[in-house]
C-alpha cells in the first residue's frame, strides 16, 4: 500500500477514518457516495513450519502455480486449475458465474468478454471464472461441483458449456476413472485457499458484542502511537474488543493481481484458426461412424444421470443453471455426428419442460459454425470464445436480473456490486477513498 508510506496523506487518511468510524455507532447508513467496506473476523491461525527433507540446504523454491500441496487427482490440468480457483477464490471470493464443462468450455468461453458483455446489459463487475477442465464428462462435473467444492465456494450461477459427447454412456469415462482413483479422490481432498498477507493503517477499536458496530476507543493520534490504545482497558464494558485496520490484502504466493488475466480466470486462449486443408493434413479425419468419443453412443446410463444430480443440486441450493450447447464446424458435423446431437438436443428440450434449468442451443445457431471461430473441428478459439459469451449474455442478464429481484440485500450484494449493507457489519469510508479499486480496500479486525 504505497499511499500508507506519505505520512502527510496518511494523517489526512487517519482524520478522516475517525471521522468515519465515528458515524458508525450513530448510524449503519452510507452518506451519497461513500464506499462501503465490509468487516470481515480474522481468527488467529496456528502457524505452519514447512518440513524439507534433510539434504535440502534450503526450502525449493516452488512457482505460484507449482504442484499443489495436496495430493493430486491424476491430472496436472486439473491440479492447476483447482490452485487457479484457490487463488481466485482467496483475492476476489467466490465467483458470481463459475464456468464448467469439458476442454470444450475450457477455451470456448471467455470469462472476460461475458463480463464485458454484461456489463453492456446493466451487471457491471460481476466475477466470472472458467473451470474447464480437459475431457471432463457429466459425471466429473457433477464430483466437482457436489463434493470437490465446498458450500462456501460454489457460485451464485453456474454456466455448463458442452455438447453431446460429454454424456455418451457407451463409451469409456476415461477421465472420471483416472479422478477416482487418484490420491485426491481417495482421501476427499478439499480446495485450501492460500494464506494472504494483512498490512494496512489502524483505525480504532471497537466491541463485537452487538451489530451493528459500537466504536469504543478510537486511537487519538494514529500517526505517533498507532498500538497505544490497551484492548484490556475495554475489558470492562465489552465482552468481545477488536482491533480495526484498512488493510490490503496481498496473496504471498498468489500470482493474481487487481487486474485479472485470462490465466488467473482459469480461460484458456487458443489463437489457431481451423483450416481444413492443412489441418487434415497432420490428422486423420475420423467419420462419425468410428469416432471414439461417439462409441455405443447412449444417453441413457451415468452421464445422463449425473446431469440429473446436478440439476436437482443446483436448484436445492438455489443456484441458476445454465447449459449451453456449443457449436460445431460443418466439418466435423457429417451424417453419423448430426444425428447424434440431434438426438441430444430434443432430449435437452425434453428435460428442460420438468427439470428447472435453461438450455440454450448454440449448435444449430446460423453463423456460429464458421471455420474463423475454432480452432479445430469441435474446439472453437478465443474469437468463437468471445462470441460465443455475447451470445449467451443475454439469457445470464435476464437470470442474474431474477436473481437480484428475489434475493435478500445480502446476497444480492455480490451481483450488483453495490455494498449498501453488510453480513456482519461495515464502515462507510468517505469520497477520498472512491479511487482505489473495491477489492484493494478490506476491512480486517484483530482479536
Amino acid at each position: 500500500m504505497g499511499w500508507l508510506k506519505r505520512a502527510s496523506f496518511g494523517l489526512v487518511i487517519a482524520n478522516v477514518l475517525m471521522g468515519a468510524i465515528a458515524t458508525v455507532a450513530k448510524s449503519a447508513t452510507p452518506a451519497p457516495g461513500d464506499v462501503v467496506v465490509e468487516v470481515k473476523l480474522e481468527l488467529p491461525k496456528p502457524i505452519q513450519i514447512p518440513v524439507f527433507p534433510k539434504a535440502a540446504a534450503t526450502p525449493p523454491a516452488h512457482s505460484p502455480l507449482s504442484p499443489a500441496p495436496y495430493p493430486s487427482f491424476n491430472s496436472q490440468q486439473l491440479d492447476r486449475q483447482l490452485q487457479r480457483y484457490a487463488h481466485y477464490l482467496a483475492q476476489y471470493g467466490r465467483p458470481d458465474i463459475l464456468i464448467v464443462g469439458s476442454s470444450r468450455a475450457l477455451q470456448g468461453v471467455d470469462p472476460i468478454a461475458l463480463q464485458y458483455a454484461l456489463a453492456k446489459r446493466g451487471y457491471p463487475n460481476l466475477k466470472i471464472f472458467n473451470f474447464g477442465i480437459n475431457g471432463a464428462t457429466a459425471q466429473v462435473v457433477d464430483w466437482l461441483l457436489r463434493q470437490l467444492l465446498t458450500t462456501e465456494q460454489l457460485p451464485r450461477l453456474i454456466v455448463w458449456a458442452d455438447g453431446t459427447r460429454a454424456f455418451n454412456s457407451g463409451r469409456i469415462d476415461h477421465t472420471f476413472s483416472n479422478i477416482r482413483a487418484s490420491q485426491g479422490y481417495q482421501v476427499n481432498a478439499k480446495i485450501r485457499l492460500p494464506h494472504l498477507q494483512t498490512s494496512g493503517l489502524e483505525v480504532g477499536q471497537i466491541c463485537m458484542d452487538a451489530l451493528p458496530l459500537q466504536l469504543t476507543s478510537p486511537l487519538k493520534s494514529l500517526s505517533n502511537h498507532p498500538n497505544q490504545t490497551s484492548l484490556s482497558a475495554m475489558k470492562d464494558t465489552c465482552h468481545q474488543p477488536a482491533r480495526v485496520t484498512i488493510r490490503s490484502g496481498v496473496s504471498s504466493t498468489s500470482p493474481m493481481h487487481l487486474t485479472p488475466t485470462f490465466e488467473t480466470l482459469g480461460f484458456q486462449v487458443v489463437n489457431t484458426q481451423f483450416n481444413p486443408a492443412t489441418y487434415f493434413q497432420r490428422f486423420p479425419k475420423v467419420s462419425g461412424y468410428y469416432d471414439a468419443d461417439y462409441l455405443r453412443f447412449t444417453l441413457a446410463g451415468r452421464q445422463i444421470n449425473a446431469l440429473k444430480r446436478v440439476i436437482t443440486f443446483a436448484n436445492q441450493r438455489r443456484i441458476p443453471l445454465v447449459f449451453v450447447n456449443l457449436p460445431l464446424t460443418q466439418t466435423y458435423l457429417d451424417s453419423a455426428r448430426f444425428l447424434y446431437e440431434d438426438q441430444f438436443r430434443r432430449e435437452m428440450q425434453r428435460l428442460e419442460r420438468f427439470r428447472q434449468f435453461t438450455f440454450k442451443d448454440l449448435g444449430l445457431q446460423s453463423g456460429l459454425d464458421s471455420n474463423r471461430y475454432f480452432a479445430d473441428p469441435s474446439h472453437l478459439n478465443r474469437h468463437g470464445a468471445a462470441v460465443v459469451a455475447m451470445q449467451i449474455s443475454a439469457d445470464l442478464a435476464r437470470l442474474t436480473g431474477k436473481m437480484q429481484s428475489s434475493a435478500k440485500p445480502d446476497s444480492a450484494r455480490s451481483l450488483s456490486n453495490s455494498l449498501l449493507h453488510c453480513k456482519k457489519g461495515c464502515l462507510y469510508l468517505p469520497k477520498i477513498f472512491a479511487g482505489f479499486s473495491k477489492n484493494s480496500l478490506d476491512m480486517a479486525i484483530h482479536f
